[in-house]
């Protein structure tokens, strides 16, 4: 079942520490998904893609610590 939800505020990381450097810019969400909200990772944001307040994400996955991964739907 596919898991929808959309942006409450969000976030683009552009300086971070030496880990995630190769990753940057990338974009942080809290999404709200069905009266929840979670912080997750937009994944496959480039800088080029827009990202705005409530625009749609899908659930795609959840990372190895457990934290959710949305992709623009």
């Amino acid at each position: 079942m596919k898991r929808t939800g959309k942006i409450y505020t969000y976030t683009i990381v552009y300086s971070t520490s030496e880990d995630f450097k190769d990753k940057t810019p990338y974009a942080l969400a809290m999404v709200e998904e069905n009266g929840c909200r979670s912080v997750g990772i937009l994944d496959g944001y480039d800088g080029k893609k827009t990202v705005k307040i409530g625009m749609e994400v899908d659930f795609s996955r959840e990372d190895k610590e457990g934290c959710p991964i949305y992709t623009l739907a």
